[in-house]
């Protein structure tokens, strides 16, 4: 090792060859004469030629130019408008003999913060100018970030020294932000003759932490290098079921072209691989993070399917989902994203209308996902509801789901059923007043048709007393308060949600709340809410369509309790008597609604007359009896 070093530091180019490790930016003399020829030729070339080396004039450029620059200058200070040197736009042509020139002149290939030239060879090619470079020092193992061909990007030194950044009016991705070596860039550009080349030289290193091999059979899987491929599944065979990054080969290998599946299948790669941290199978990884068309993702399914993995359909991940919940989610996405500015611009991902989701989605059904459907904690129904927004799509995949033998009372995530989640909505002001006509109906047959599969109307969500009928009347209420929207068709829409769930076994008499203890006691808070005569309609109508379905008109409430004072003590007394007791005082409390200035209808005698025609003779007198005494 000493003696090593020692050789290291006794000779002149060893010694020059380390000074240019701790220099990051070019440094050298270069006169005005020669910057205006080099910038003359840079113009020349990045103006009048393609990225075709045969079209380049070789003796035109040597004589009119290379024959008029003076020995020992640095040409390489000299950028041109995108901020590349000579020696990298040559490489970058794919000129041999300029590159040899500018190399013999003297200009070092390994300087420069981005797009070193051995790098952008070993991109685009040819191998004789990575051969070039690698004969005249071109380090292999040298990592650095590739800006090259558009403007510099914002981490980049050079960009930000020269204030030729990009300002994101062109592509750029995430991956030129990457420090890269030669073989990876080798991978990038699908070069196998180079990649092989220069792997060669990569063994050379004798430092300890470059003598590990890199994964690089991962790389060429997830950057869909084809050639690449197929020559290191024969170089490195022991990198097929190597994990690497959170990933298997085999994981990258599904979100490409259905062949690099097939080649890993052939060489006998472990299907049933996991990913280390979100415990992602070969299906979650396809259906979340796939960007083929659907006809390519059924294509791949079905290869899948066919080949072994049929028991992973009803694996969870780490989170409990499994593939059947990745489909969901997968839409999801692709549903909130589609009309998003980044997703437009995005031309790798290929959407899938709501047709194609139900091929896959009923394709997935029938390979046997009744455990993923009714999965304890995680209803599919549930997912469903929770992720998809379009209510049309909703009962579609309901319907669907329903038919392979979902359990409408199967709870979700947060402990609630699937027709609790239905519900959830509805406690938005103004969701009532944006939906569509369409989308109500649509809503009504997600109702009815879990309704009709077995759902309990009189469910409740398990954290707190939160029923449908509480959704309905806070629903009501709401609207009630407003005057700037549709009450008519609000009300009417809460009516028709109302009658599916009585026609479904709701029980109208069931303890409301601990404040109102029946839903008829609970409808006279619209009385409270109500801002002109005619609001009084429909708290008749709801109330009559409770009656209807077996609501008792002569139950008796209790209120909240009122503080009374005597000579001697002051105590709290509730009272309790029937409903419609409750709201004759609600109407002598607001004298407004007594008069309509606009209608000489009486719209406050339209629910007495409803409790006189449907209570019992002796309920209804001992009512009016106990009025008649108060009102006195």
């Amino acid at each position: 090792m000493g003696s090593f070093v020692s050789h290291l530091f006794g000779s002149n180019t060893n010694i020059k060859t380390i000074s240019h490790l701790f220099n990051s930016y070019p440094t050298g003399y270069i006169c005005d004469t020669t910057k205006q020829i080099v910038s003359a030729l840079l113009v020349e070339l990045n103006n009048n030629y393609s990225n075709d080396a045969n079209h380049i004039n070789w003796n035109y450029i040597h004589e009119t130019y290379l024959q008029l620059i003076p020995r020992g200058e640095n040409l390489l200070l000299v950028i041109d408008c995108n901020g590349y040197n000579i020696l990298q736009r040559a490489v970058s042509l794919k000129s041999v003999e300029l590159t040899k020139w500018l190399l013999n002149y003297g200009c070092d290939c390994n300087r420069g913060t981005c797009s070193l030239p051995l790098h952008i060879a070993t991109l685009n090619g040819p191998i004789e100018i990575v051969e070039l470079l690698v004969k005249f020092g071109a380090r292999v193992d040298c990592e650095a970030r590739m800006c090259y061909p558009g403007p510099h990007s914002q981490n980049c030194e050079l960009g930000r020294r020269s204030g030729l950044l990009w300002n994101g009016g062109s592509q750029h991705s995430a991956a030129n932000d990457r420090l890269q070596s030669a073989d990876y860039y080798a991978i990038d550009g699908d070069q196998a003759s180079i990649l092989e080349y220069v792997m060669v030289r990569c063994e050379d290193n004798w430092l300890p932490w470059q003598c590990q091999k890199k994964p690089l059979l991962h790389s060429a899987f997830e950057r869909g290098a084809w050639n690449c491929v197929n020559y290191l599944i024969s170089e490195r065979p022991d990198e097929i079921n190597q994990l690497y990054d959170e990933y298997f080969p085999i994981h990258q290998a599904v979100l490409q072209d259905i062949r690099f599946l097939e080649l890993l299948i052939q060489c006998n790669a472990d299907l049933t691989q996991r990913t280390s941290t979100q415990q992602l199978t070969v299906l979650h990884v396809l259906l979340l993070l796939g960007k083929k068309s659907s006809n390519e993702t059924l294509a791949t399914l079905k290869l899948l399917f066919e080949r072994g993995c049929r028991p992973l359909v009803n694996e969870p991940d780490s989170l409990g989902n499994t593939p059947l919940h990745a489909l969901i989610v997968r839409y999801s996405l692709e549903e909130s994203q589609y009309n998003s500015p980044s997703h437009n611009g995005s031309e790798q991902t290929l959407r899938w209308t709501t047709w194609d989701m139900l091929h896959i989605f009923r394709f997935i059904l029938q390979q046997g996902v009744i455990q993923s459907i009714n999965r304890k904690g995680n209803s599919a129904l549930c997912c469903v509801l929770r992720h998809v927004k379009d209510w049309e799509f909703r009962f579609e995949l309901l319907y669907m789901l329903l038919q392979y033998g979902a359990d409408p009372n199967c709870v979700g995530r947060d402990g609630s059923v699937p027709l609790i989640l239905c519900f959830t909505p509805l406690l938005n002001k103004g969701l009532l007043h944006l939906l569509s006509h369409s989308k109500k109906v649509s809503y009504l047959n997600c109702v009815r048709i879990l309704c009709k599969y077995g759902a309990n109307p009189n469910c409740s969500y398990y954290r707190n007393t939160l029923t449908p009928l509480h959704v309905l009347v806070f629903s009501a209420s709401e609207y009630m308060s407003l005057t700037n929207c549709d009450k008519p068709a609000a009300f009417a829409f809460i009516r028709q949600v109302l009658t599916v769930l009585l026609q479904h076994k709701l029980d109208p008499n069931v303890d409301f709340s601990q404040r109102n203890q029946h839903i008829l006691l609970a409808l006279l808070d619209l009385v409270q809410n109500a801002r002109m005569p005619s609001d009084l309609d429909y708290v008749h109508d709801l109330s009559q369509t409770l009656m209807k379905f077996g609501a008792n008109p002569d139950v008796k409430c209790s209120t909240e309790p009122t503080i009374c004072h005597s000579q001697s003590s002051v105590f709290l007394k509730r009272s309790s008597d029937h409903v419609i007791f409750y709201y004759i005082h609600y109407l002598l409390r607001k004298e407004e609604l007594l008069i309509d200035d606009k209608s000489v209808e009486q719209h406050f005698s339209k629910l007495i007359l409803l409790y006189y025609h449907t209570m019992s003779h002796n309920e209804l007198y001992s009512c009016l009896q106990q009025l008649n005494k108060e009102l006195l």
